[in-house]
């Protein structure tokens, strides 16, 4: 018997998306294959149905190279926008690292999200970027992304920046070997956006009231944090930092504090 002719093709078209969208990528593709029907309402519904799963996305001036897993990875020269926009269309990327991001390429990105369900949990920008921080935002609601890394970069981020949404609402911030953020940014930033992880690793201009900010807001409850780490160069005195605030003593190497709220 055909498959034209079998009982599923007898629904609905919006009762059969209805059973699609409970498939994965993968088995929605299977599905394509088996008759013209299936595939033409498929490929019309690409966006109300799953995508496909991809740990990582590299990239970089002259490849992408991507990963489903740690043991698969697939590369293609990087020979236009238009050649490598496969790998931007109705996916869900943890990882997307991005080599130098210009005007071109986050405006490429960002139609794939708005039109082609790209997705990603985090922004690497990796080495150097020209791409205006307005459009980089416009880029990381587009995707839903939630978490942000200025790794080897000069972000040149300002306080202004985070009144930005698309910063304001990312929930990690990381900050790897860049001096151009001063003293003012860091003051600032703790009322300037929502994130509840900070990395700041080797920002040698971080200032030791800052961290001192971070344990008090957390301490009084003003500030909810889940995790921060920061690794500088700088001589700081922990104990100046923790000077009077209810933190006790557990060994060398371990200290313990509980807030307002119960947290510990």
């Amino acid at each position: 018997m055909e498959l034209e002719s079998s009982t599923i093709l007898q629904l609905p078209s919006d009762l059969i998306i209805q059973v699609l969208k409970n498939f994965t990528f993968q088995e929605c593709y299977k599905v394509r294959l088996t008759c013209k029907t299936l595939k033409k309402l498929i490929e019309e519904n690409l966006k109300n149905l799953a995508s496909t799963e991809i740990y990582h996305i590299d990239l970089e001036r002259r490849r992408v190279r991507a990963w489903r897993n740690f043991s698969w990875c697939d590369r293609i020269p990087f020979r236009s926008i238009e050649y490598i926009s496969k790998f931007f269309c109705f996916v869900n990327v943890k990882v997307l690292t991005v080599n130098k991001l210009d005007e071109e390429l986050c405006a490429f990105l960002t139609e794939n999200a708005q039109n082609n369900k790209l997705r990603f949990e985090q922004l690497r920008l990796f080495h150097s970027f020209s791409a205006s921080h307005e459009s980089i935002c416009q880029l990381l609601q587009a995707a839903k992304c939630r978490v942000i890394n200025f790794e080897a970069v000069e972000s040149n981020l300002q306080p202004i920046h985070f009144e930005l949404e698309g910063y304001k609402k990312l929930n990690s911030l990381c900050f790897e070997m860049d001096d151009s953020i001063d003293e003012e940014f860091f003051y600032l930033i703790l009322n300037n956006c929502q994130a509840k992880k900070f990395i700041f690793h080797s920002c040698d201009k971080i200032p030791q009231r800052f961290v001192r900010n971070l344990f008090e807001q957390w301490l009084n409850g003003s500030r909810e944090l889940e995790a921060v780490r920061i690794t500088t160069n700088q001589n700081f005195s922990f104990g100046d930092i923790i000077f009077g605030l209810d933190i006790q003593y557990v060994n060398h190497s371990t200290w313990t504090m509980k807030n307002v709220n119960g947290d510990k």
